[in-house]
């Protein structure tokens, strides 16, 4: 059985939905305080070291954790109350940004104490991923779906929009460590919103023992050919693009000789262009194939990163992140988008688990590689090399790993109830 994705209604569509809305509303403000917070790190990195590569190990630090936890992650989402994992993970998130906050102003924060902060952040904060991807499609209807994703990526990217320039003035005022604290208090609202929310089917969706829950979600992916091909071009995609995140605290503290305000703005850049992304996709998506879409989203990244590279000028440089973070989104909202609707509820949490640790292994890579690429070659090589990199990798992954194909809508009832010592709940 094949489908397409649905057709487009109004982006704010399922801001209708109360529950929705009110998390959406948490999400960005939360979002808001979480990218401030990897500005906020980047930038007193390199307070404390001048090597990219010690530098681009912050978005390292980041990223491995979603590799290292997604499958337990996504095992989580599906065997544990989703709403009480959200909880847990949050007032820890809210802890461990608190921790950074008071290492940074009394002035006790260190590159080690910096990185293993980031790294336990990055982990709580992980945990709860798979948990919000699978409960998005039960709060609103099928045909709303790509909607919410892509305001969940306004949400997300919004933030970006905003969080980075109001950590760029903090940070002038303040210094990193009132970044870090705002950010431990921008977890109150979802808190807030989850305590509060009493979902139609509360619990687990599996009862499975949580060894087995990994393993039926890693063998579940593994036995469908067109997830392992959307997980391919998703790891692919992050390798190269992780580029422009690892090292522009450099290119603007090195080579552009920013201000903090400045990196801000810049940073900001990326989150304007990841809205644009999904505001502009609607009518692109009734006029283009998946592929194409995706090649030009390809094309458009890389034209931004080749202009970051060469220009000594903030405002130009600031136009090419721009074009970054549409071409990021655009590919992203795609390929996610329509993997989402593949997945019935029961496993959603896991398969969901398994794209996220994609995402994570090729920026965990892609980000220590750059660093390392630009400390032997230089940063306007390393942007030059990963440009390349990501055209051609797209156009070869295009190619071979088609979207026009079409995909199978994986039915509800085909959940393996007959298996011994495994039962569903619908």
């Amino acid at each position: 059985m094949t489908a397409t994705l649905p057709a487009p209604t109004s982006p704010w569509s399922p801001l209708r939905v109360t529950v929705f809305r009110n998390l959406w509303l948490a999400a960005l403000v939360s979002n808001i305080g979480t990218t401030m917070h990897t500005v906020g790190a980047a930038w007193a990195m390199t307070d404390l070291s001048d090597s990219p590569t010690v530098v681009s190990l912050v978005q390292t630090a980041w990223a491995v954790p979603g590799f290292l936890v997604a499958i337990p992650a996504g095992a989580f989402a599906d065997v544990i109350d989703r709403r009480r994992l959200i909880l847990v993970s949050q007032i820890g998130s809210m802890c461990f940004a608190a921790i950074l906050g008071l290492l940074a102003v009394t002035d006790q924060l260190e590159v080690p104490s910096l990185l293993i902060g980031t790294f336990v952040l990055s982990i709580v904060m992980t945990m709860s991923g798979p948990a919000f991807m699978a409960l998005i499609p039960e709060l609103v209807e099928p045909r709303e779906l790509t909607q919410a994703i892509g305001l969940n990526n306004i949400a997300y990217n919004g933030s970006q929009s905003v969080g980075p320039a109001l950590a760029g003035v903090i940070i002038a005022i303040a210094g990193p460590g009132a970044v870090f604290l705002i950010n431990a208090a921008s977890f109150l609202g979802i808190v807030v919103v989850m305590w509060r929310f009493r979902p139609a089917r509360p619990g687990p969706t599996s009862d499975e023992p949580m060894w087995h829950a990994m393993k039926t979600g890693v063998t579940y992916f593994a036995g469908r050919r067109i997830l392992s091909r959307y997980a391919i071009r998703i790891a692919l995609a992050f390798l190269a693009t992780s580029s422009m995140v690892a090292l522009l605290p450099v290119v603007a503290r090195q080579q552009l000789d920013a201000t903090s305000a400045q990196f801000g703005i810049m940073s900001a850049a990326f989150g304007i262009g990841a809205v644009v992304a999904v505001w502009a996709l609607p009518p692109l998506k009734l006029r283009f194939g998946p592929d194409a879409l995706v090649f030009g989203a390809a094309t458009l990244w890389s034209a931004g990163a080749v202009m970051v590279a060469l220009t000594g000028w903030v405002p130009l440089a600031t136009v090419g992140v721009l074009c970054t973070g549409i071409g990021t989104m655009a590919a992203m909202n795609i390929v996610y988008s329509m993997f989402m609707l593949m997945l019935p509820n029961w496993i959603r949490g896991r398969a969901s688990s398994v794209v996220m640790l994609t995402v994570w292994l090729g920026t965990s890579i892609g980000t220590a590689v750059w660093g390392a690429v630009a400390d032997a070659a230089g940063i306007r090589t390393a942007l030059l090399v990963a440009a390349v990199v990501h055209l051609a990798a797209t156009a070869t992954v295009c190619t071979r790993f088609t979207l026009t194909k079409g995909y199978a809508v994986i039915d509800e009832e085909s959940r393996p109830v007959d298996r011994p010592g495994s039962t569903f709940t619908k």
